[in-house]
């Protein structure tokens, strides 16, 4: 029969090999991350520590519900022109850039160091090839924030469908530093964004006026008698 002494080395024996189990597993543990996110969850501050800044993952359904993967194809939009609302400026000049694109892999990389690429790869189909969050920057006072419970954003790598001798000359590889910021600015086009309620309403008075215009533009020239204008325009004002 065991004494007493015996039994306790041997549980102490069990506790150590335990222990020495749980230290060698720990790193696996702690990849177990989860690697097929929501926006919802890039929110929640609870979700969100278990992640560096960085860390890869599988895909993301975004705040409109749409699922992004490696492999699916996305489509640069239009780069926002800087003093539009003030200047009304419609035309790109040369130098005009997108904001929330940049050329290559830059992971890991200060703002300082990202090339933002130019306005005219509007319409560029790209391949995703990987995905990662990083956690957003505070913007408050304290001295020391808890910075892995700020949410995170996504950002996107992404290669071109381009080849031959025009992929040699052009931003083949680019980033995508935050999907939602671009979604919403039109830098990249959203397939699943939602149509203003404004503009379903609009519509009809929209089309009223162009016909207007283009009515009028028909009696200036002479086409239309001042009579024949005055029965055109009753009859696209009485429309519904």
């Amino acid at each position: 029969m065991l004494n007493k002494k015996h039994v306790l080395n041997l549980n102490f024996r069990n506790i150590t090999l335990s222990a020495l189990v749980f230290i060698i597993c720990l790193p696996f543990f702690s990849l177990a991350q989860t690697k097929d996110i929501t926006y919802d969850q890039t929110q929640n501050v609870r979700f969100v520590t278990q992640y560096n800044n960085n860390t890869e993952i599988d895909s993301y359904l975004t705040k409109d519900g749409m699922l992004l993967r490696i492999g699916d194809t996305l489509t640069i939009g239009k780069a926002i022109i800087f003093g539009n609302a003030i200047n009304h400026r419609k035309k790109y000049l040369y130098d005009d850039v997108f904001t929330h694109i940049v050329a290559g892999n830059v992971k890991g990389r200060s703002l300082q160091e990202l090339n933002f690429i130019p306005h005219d790869y509007s319409g560029d189909k790209v391949i995703i090839k990987s995905l990662f969050v990083s956690h957003e920057k505070y913007k408050g006072y304290k001295l020391f924030p808890k910075r892995k419970e700020l949410p995170l954003y996504v950002s996107i790598f992404v290669k071109s469908y381009k080849t031959g001798i025009t992929k040699v000359f052009s931003q083949s590889r680019k980033t995508i530093l935050d999907i939602e910021k671009a979604f919403v600015s039109g830098e990249v086009v959203n397939d699943k964004a939602p149509i203003p309620q404004r503009n379903l309403e609009n519509t009809s008075d929209d089309i009223k006026y162009d016909l207007l215009i283009k009515l009028g533009k028909l009696k200036d020239s002479g086409v239309l008698s001042d009579e024949e204008f005055q029965k055109e325009k009753k009859k696209i004002l009485d429309r519904k």
